[in-house]
């Protein structure tokens, strides 16, 4: 559906600042280079915008202010409802992020309304143009020529009423990989939200599929699916999915359907979450190595290969040597 309505504002960093700076602001026409450059945002936030981000609500209050600006924005779209928006913006924004241009785009979809909110970081040599109150096209296609694929963006899509648009899906581009600085200003500050698959609980639960997937599976595949594994804590702090685990490390067909065998819902396999080592670890914890000779090598995952030298000394046979000093010994009455 097309792109209808375009406002966008310069915003100065203001948090914690005794003086708030003024916020500009101007309507885009729909025309020339720059809503050509628009409309492919708005178009391509469909695809790019995976990120499921919630409105947060007061302990027993479905309220959210944010969450009634953005549905004010759009029952009445003009300069001085957006305006609340980037002032909101500005008011969480300090000077590691510098100054950003904000975007509200907004068209009428089959399911409802649909608002696009981007921010996109300005380049201070080109801010000799600006005014306070007012923006002029040509400066905003010379600064959003210099950074028209490095934004961030979340679209909502909704019918607009009072129980809608709590839930969004948000996209960086800027902090690729690493997402909490977003997470800091941009969503949990600015968008008043936070992810709908928590870090912990998205970690978890592909913690608990690759050690479910690897009870059941062949030696082959236990070795390939333990190989990603022990290379997943390098994933700290990133954005990932199931899926997205699965792609990285390469993992065959047989690997991946063992991986998510035991999922409930298979759509669940395209949530991203942040990837959090420290969750990762309470259950991908130790890691077992069995011989056939009767011996069982144990010894934490992340360090494994580190603690056991591995040696193939014929074809399917190894030779493991390690060295430190005795503190514990125990019997045991189960194999495992």
């Amino acid at each position: 559906m097309p792109l209808e309505i375009i406002h966008t504002y310069l915003v100065h960093p203001g948090r914690a600042s005794a003086a708030p700076p003024l916020v500009g602001g101007t309507a885009v026409p729909l025309s020339r280079k720059l809503f050509n450059l628009l409309k492919d945002v708005y178009l391509d936030s469909d695809e790019e915008c995976n990120i499921d981000i919630v409105f947060k609500s007061a302990t027993g209050i479905q309220y959210n202010k944010c969450r009634k600006l953005i549905t004010d924005y759009l029952s009445n779209p003009d300069l001085s409802t957006g305006l609340v928006i980037a002032e909101r913006l500005r008011d969480h924004t300090d000077g590691r992020s510098g100054i950003g241009l904000l975007f509200l785009l907004s068209g009428q979809e089959p399911e409802g309304s649909k608002l696009v909110i981007s921010r996109f970081p300005t380049n201070m040599a080109v801010l000799a143009d600006e005014s306070a109150d007012k923006l002029s096209v040509s400066f905003l296609e010379r600064v959003f020529m210099k950074s028209q694929y490095s934004y961030k963006a979340v679209r909502y899509s909704d019918l607009l009423t009072t129980n809608g648009f709590w839930t969004g899906r948000a996209v960086d581009k800027q902090n690729r990989g690493q997402v909490y600085a977003s997470s800091d200003y941009w969503i949990g500050d600015f968008l008043d939200s936070s992810y709908r698959t928590t870090p912990a609980a998205g970690t978890k639960r592909l913690a608990d599929l690759i050690r479910t997937a690897i009870d059941g599976a062949s030696l082959d595949v236990k070795q390939e699916i333990i190989a990603a594994a022990t290379l997943a804590p390098g994933l700290d702090g990133q954005q990932i999915s199931v899926d997205g685990f699965i792609d990285k490390f390469s993992l065959s067909k047989e690997a991946a359907a063992l991986i998510k065998a035991s999922m409930k819902d298979p759509s669940v396999s395209k949530d991203n979450f942040v990837f959090t080592v420290s969750e990762y670890n309470k259950i991908i914890k130790y890691r077992s190595t069995e011989l056939n000779n009767g011996a069982i090598l144990t010894g934490p995952s992340s360090s494994f290969d580190e603690i056991f030298d591995q040696k193939e000394i014929s074809d399917g046979r190894f030779r493991f040597s390690t060295e430190g000093e005795i503190v514990d010994e125990r019997f045991r009455s189960r194999d495992r």
